[in-house]
């Protein structure tokens, strides 16, 4: 028989147990740093426009469809269904309102800043013939491209997950679904590099802030259990 051990209860948290995983943290944000010096570099050496173009340049008519169900990991409605099953569904109420909140959070950043910057996207940036690629029902023409709001939302609800789970692969794997989240604004149009930069690092960093603020709150389940066997 192993030997039982008795830990506090906080120490039994998971999210707890993640969040002080100082390694974990390196590695995600390790990761991330070089995505976002990439990016950083390429829009820097090229420009918003021919940076925009050489992204935009890669369509395939089966890549169309890939980054239209793509990018909706980065909607509103999938983060909220997202939290709410964790929450409700998996009974990891505390994941499920994190992600709630790492979403809300940076989504409201995003959308104050929008009207601050006023930054057209790429259909009204670049005149029709200089825009070769359109996909029917998706291009949107405005003037909110800064930021990204659907990037933000990726890679917030990303960088929670990384810290509630520990596998490298598996934050490999949320860190490359946000980027493809991040390159399907710029594949659909919808955005340039520097809006998804800038969506990127409001993301991680709205995720981190959450993260931190939300370390003291138990697990409602396991306060009910406690309350129940007393």
């Amino acid at each position: 028989m192993q030997p039982v051990c008795y830990l506090p209860h906080k120490a039994n948290d998971p999210m707890v147990q993640a969040m002080s995983n100082t390694r974990q943290q390196r590695f995600f944000l390790l990761c991330y740093f070089l995505f976002f010096t990439a990016g950083i570099l390429l829009s820097v050496s090229k420009g918003k426009a021919a940076s925009f173009l050489f992204l935009n340049s890669f369509h395939r008519p089966w890549l169309d469809s890939f980054f239209i169900y793509c990018t909706n990991l980065g909607d509103g409605f999938f983060a909220v269904m997202l939290s709410l099953i964790f929450f409700f569904v998996a009974k990891e109420k505390k994941l499920g309102f994190v992600l709630f909140l790492a979403y809300a959070s940076t989504g409201i950043i995003a959308q104050i800043i929008k009207p601050l910057i006023e930054s057209p996207r790429p259909q009204v940036y670049f005149a029709p013939q200089w825009l070769p690629f359109f996909i029917k029902g998706v291009i949107h023409t405005g003037h909110s491209s800064f930021p990204s709001g659907h990037t933000a939302t990726a890679f917030a609800l990303a960088v929670v997950f990384a810290w509630r789970y520990s596998s490298k692969w598996l934050q490999l794997l949320l860190l490359l679904l946000a980027m493809l989240v991040g390159f399907s604004r710029v594949y659909l149009s919808q955005h340039f590099l520097a809006d998804v930069l800038a969506g990127s690092f409001i993301g991680v960093a709205g995720g981190l802030l959450c993260i931190y603020l939300c370390r003291g709150i138990k697990e409602e389940g396991l306060v009910l259990k406690k309350k129940q066997e007393k």
